[in-house]
């Protein structure tokens, strides 16, 4: 029965949480609330990015009636200066009498720290209520701390047999409104979206999130021999200075990456064989950067390389009720056996419209999540 009581009011402040959604980075989403003789007397979430933490927007609207109370919180109390005070102070300060969590944060900073400062203070601690649930609404943040990689989201548009296009390299629109706009929604929930060279000679796309939101992603190019054309979109709307091109380190693209750098966009060059790009270190490099999430909108050999070098967390495949017969496959070069196929795990799927969304987790997710 207490088990029932704690995981009622951990689902409220998983609710709240998501009011944080696309607007807290590098930061989780975390929601709170504090109860007290079985009723919620104030709730808070983290609203923004160096604003204050669930914790403490909800004990400032309790005021005293956090005296004696229990906070309820996603994620375990932070116990370092960032951007805002230790929320373990605040939680000391206004009389709380327990704290019950969801899940450690995976932070190493702050791992178990929170727990101990607030026993060493004399308060009650539980923790593991709901903590897978608690993981999955974070799992960006966490897989990034655990693995130092940003968490990778292969997102591809395809026809019932197959393809991304037709054979003119025609993709608007494959799937319909209702799908659209849920990957409007992906976008403005990750740091980064990531294309191929390939789709901005041909599609020339903005990659922005359409409606009104605080930030728009960081554009990252992967255009090894710097065939993008200078004008294109990514490289001269008013979010430029959010682009990153990832290109060959040779002579014959110093000229382009001046250019490119003049325009304020950021180029990251590496050294290469044959313009194949090291894309595991390009991974680390954009982790360190502050980049942890990414959705990878194509083409073919972009999904090729991720695949192949096992660098994607999570697979969202739109199928579409059509049939072209021909065109540009969702990835092609791999050849592997049915024996040996590349699996999605935790299959799910979902309808958006007349098109159906497939989403499942790779063997890379499993190891750290």
């Amino acid at each position: 029965m207490m088990g029932d009581y704690h995981e009622h009011f951990m689902k409220k402040c998983l609710s709240l949480a998501l009011r944080g959604y696309g607007k807290v980075h590098p930061n989780p989403m975390v929601g709170a609330v504090i109860v007290k003789n079985g009723m919620i007397v104030a709730r808070g979430y983290h609203r923004r990015y160096g604003g204050d933490h669930a914790e403490v927007e909800a004990l400032k609207k309790a005021g005293e009636k956090a005296r004696e109370a229990t906070l309820y919180v996603t994620l375990e109390p932070c116990n370092h200066h960032g951007k805002t005070p230790p929320c373990t102070t605040a939680i000391e300060q206004a009389g709380i009498r327990k704290v019950i969590y969801a899940v450690d944060d995976p932070n190493p900073v702050v791992t178990g720290n929170g727990k101990k400062r607030l026993q060493k203070a004399g308060i009650d601690v539980e923790s593991g209520i709901l903590e897978t649930e608690a993981v999955q609404l974070n799992e960006y943040f966490f897989f990034a701390m655990r693995s130092k990689l940003p968490f990778v989201i292969l997102k591809a548009a395809t026809t019932l047999d197959g393809y991304i296009a037709d054979s003119r390299s025609r993709s608007k629109w494959i799937t319909g409104e209702a799908a659209r706009g849920y990957v409007q929604h992906l976008r403005n929930g990750v740091d980064a979206v990531l294309v191929g060279a390939n789709t901005v000679r041909k599609d020339n796309p903005r990659l922005t999130v359409h409606a009104k939101t605080e930030r728009q992603p960081y554009r990252i190019i992967l255009d090894g021999t710097l065939i993008t054309s200078a004008s294109a979109n990514v490289y001269n709307d008013q979010f430029r200075q959010q682009t990153i091109v990832v290109c060959a380190k040779t002579k014959r693209n110093r000229v382009k990456i001046k250019q490119l750098e003049q325009k304020g966009v950021t180029v990251l060059a590496y050294k290469s064989t044959k313009s194949i790009l090291p894309l595991r270190r390009i991974m680390r490099d954009l982790w360190k950067r502050k980049i942890t999430s990414i959705l990878v909108e194509g083409g073919e050999s972009v999904f090729r390389q991720f695949i192949e070098n096992k660098l994607y967390a999570k697979g969202l495949f739109f199928i579409a009720p059509k049939i072209i017969g021909g065109g540009i496959p969702v990835v092609s070069g791999i050849n592997r056996s049915l024996r040996h196929a590349y699996n999605l795990n935790d299959v799910k799927s979902k309808m958006y419209g007349d098109d159906v969304l497939i989403e499942g987790y790779s063997e890379l997710y499993g190891k750290y999540i």
